[in-house]
């Protein structure tokens, strides 16, 4: 977890300064108000960053059907009956796949495994998740990932395939395991997987005390229902069936290595293919990783 994963998504020295700022504001609130630092807190750990297309993207955005997928009824209130950018390229003559970004990403961040998808006969369909690209909301969480996700492909029936990054892996692992969703085979690529690992790291970086990284995780599973160990991928891959290929580059410094090692493990019969200088981000535009993507996906 770097400041790229927070809403100040940079690490030069003016963010860096607004950082270490960030963190005194912290100290202090929590002094005069623990409250009111744990609200605070809170928000910044939902808080996605937002970026806009590159040019590149913006191209896969043109060829797209884009659609709204209506959100009524979402377990999650905040989310509840805002509206979800959907996406589809292609014509499903040989299948289905979905592709799911992660913390920060967007739909189009796939352009790269497209044009191989295409060619092979797939429609691919993807959502922007609550609070990312296109889609309404500002908050997001492993759940709204998780929710979305499952209203996507109960619209769309029976799945061929999933291609997934980063949180949007966990989030996959989560709704698979704990809704059943019927899908063919899983790529994961770089997926996160304990949110308790997650929250100690930004908890680090903000500088929060023991006794508020305490309270914050007893008021977000309050806010969900939901135990952190209930969410866990390591944990939840063990419950699914499904041929899967986990990639992770050894040099990850935002997701380690070890979540993906450890998601193969647990998920009878999963392939696991570690990569080297890839980084976090770089490994969705690798051609040797789409390849491997392409050809699993193929069977």
């Amino acid at each position: 977890m770097t400041t790229a994963s927070l809403p100040f998504n940079s690490t030069n020295v003016r963010n860096y300064i607004a950082l270490n700022s960030l963190r005194a504001g912290l100290a202090t609130t929590a002094r005069l108000s623990p409250e009111l630092a744990l609200a605070w807190t809170e928000k910044l750990f939902f808080t996605p960053p937002r970026h806009d297309w590159p040019q590149a993207e913006r191209e896969w955005l043109a060829r797209a059907e884009q659609g709204t997928l209506h959100t009524a009824g979402m377990p999650v209130p905040e989310w509840d009956g805002k509206p979800m950018r959907s996406y589809r390229w292609g014509e499903a003559r040989r299948g289905k796949i979905v592709v799911q970004h992660g913390w920060g990403g967007r739909a189009t961040q796939f352009q790269a495994f497209l044009p191989g998808l295409l060619d092979a006969g797939y429609q691919v369909i993807a959502i922007d998740a609550p609070g990312h690209g296109a889609s309404a909301g500002k908050r997001a969480s492993l759940i709204h990932f998780a929710q979305a996700l499952t209203r996507l492909m109960r619209n769309e029936g029976a799945i061929d395939g999933l291609i997934a990054h980063s949180l949007g892996g966990a989030a996959s692992i989560y709704a698979l395991a704990s809704e059943g969703l019927p899908v063919g085979r899983v790529a994961l690529i770089a997926p996160s997987a304990d949110v308790a690992v997650w929250a100690r790291q930004v908890s680090g970086m903000l500088g929060l005390s023991s006794e508020l990284q305490v309270r914050l995780r007893t008021r977000m599973e309050t806010r969900f229902g939901l135990q952190w160990d209930e969410l866990n991928a390591i944990r939840r891959a063990a419950e699914l069936q499904q041929p899967a290929l986990i990639v992770h580059d050894r040099g990850d410094k935002e997701v380690a290595a070890q979540a993906g090692i450890g998601i193969a493990s647990a998920w009878v019969g999963a392939q696991l293919q570690l990569t080297e200088g890839l980084g976090h981000r770089r490994i969705l535009k690798d051609a040797a990783v789409v390849d491997s993507v392409l050809r699993f996906m193929r069977g």
